[in-house]
């Protein structure tokens, strides 16, 4: 890491008069160096909303700025959001040091597991580099994990390619979270365990119980990807977890989505609440899609549109 001065480094933050705090934080047999800028703080009882990102150009920041911009736009709730970057181009990540209100933990570690990091990782190509995404998305949550109060009641899991679309998703969410219920989210991802587990792409947990468990969002690939142990292990442990509607399981769901909605024929993931609202957006290969690698259904710049709609829609509903 560069040992220049921060403020050298972000002129515009330090004019801001926001300090980055250096952290170590060991993770895995790795020490990664981190730096936590925290803008806004909540009571525990206040749900941290963590958003993983990984920054490789222009379009990688605008599906990043659409989740930060849906979340603020949909939730008058009381939370936390946070954003852990994984070591992405400093002159990618100035933006996100500068928005008002967004903590920020920039990890300057390449996050990388443990088959990278052998001499002979170089021989690993295509799908096994893909795999080290989950295992990078992991060190994320976990960074966030240690740096946010430890007395936090809920911790979400975020994906940057997310969109949450009406105000009240994260109530809804929390509603779920009754007793004997440890965990709720958008997706239940139904191809790895026979159960299903809730996908990470965005679930709560209740931070109490995963603490008091010793769980980690690490993968444990083939068989569980990147935070899947988090639903087995609070299932094993005597808890229920819940899922949203998606019509990621359940297409014929798009049926009951009103005629002329932006929503009704989109190909991405839609989570509904228990009225049947949709509440909550995935995209799907965010990332790869940014870098051109993925081109099958929406485009990021299709994304974008929907979100301008959604908002520009949301605002003239509330005669904004």
């Amino acid at each position: 890491m560069c040992e220049r001065p921060i403020e050298q480094d972000f002129p515009e933050q330090a004019r801001s008069g926001g300090m980055l705090e250096p952290r170590e934080i060991s993770l895995d047999g790795t020490t990664y160096r981190v730096e936590v800028l925290k803008k806004h703080s909540q009571p525990p009882e206040a749900p941290r909303l963590v958003i993983v990102s990984h920054l490789t150009g222009s379009a990688a920041e605008d599906i990043l700025k659409v989740c930060v911009r849906a979340v603020e736009f949909f939730t008058p709730e009381k939370y936390e959001l946070w954003v852990v970057d994984n070591n992405s181009p400093r002159e990618r990540t100035e933006w996100l040091l500068r928005r008002p209100g967004l903590n920020v933990i920039l990890n300057r570690t390449e996050p990388l597991p443990p088959e990278a990091r052998a001499p002979d990782s170089g021989a690993l190509l295509g799908a096994g580099q893909r795999q080290w995404g989950s295992y990078a998305n992991a060190v994320g949550l976990e960074l966030a994990a240690r740096i946010v109060d430890p007395e936090t009641r809920y911790f979400m899991t975020m994906h940057m390619d997310v969109m949450p679309c009406r105000e009240g998703w994260l109530s809804f969410l929390l509603s779920k979270m009754v007793p004997g219920v440890a965990a709720a989210g958008a997706r239940m991802d139904r191809t790895r365990t026979p159960e299903g587990v809730l996908h990470v792409l965005g679930f709560i947990v209740d931070f109490h119980i995963f603490t008091a468990l010793g769980l980690d969002f690490f993968p444990e690939l083939p068989a569980l990807d990147v935070g899947d142990r988090v639903t087995v292990e609070l299932r094993r442990a005597g808890y229920g977890v819940h899922a949203c509607p998606n019509t990621i399981w359940e297409p014929e769901l798009a049926s009951s989505i009103a005629p002329g909605s932006p929503l009704k024929n989109l190909q991405v993931d839609r989570a509904f609440d228990d009225e049947g609202n949709v509440i909550f957006l995935h995209l799907g290969r965010g990332l790869r899609k940014s870098d051109g690698e993925y081109t099958r259904g929406v485009t990021v710049d299709g994304w974008m549109r929907i979100a301008d709609e959604i908002f520009r829609s949301s605002r003239t509903a509330h005669g904004g």
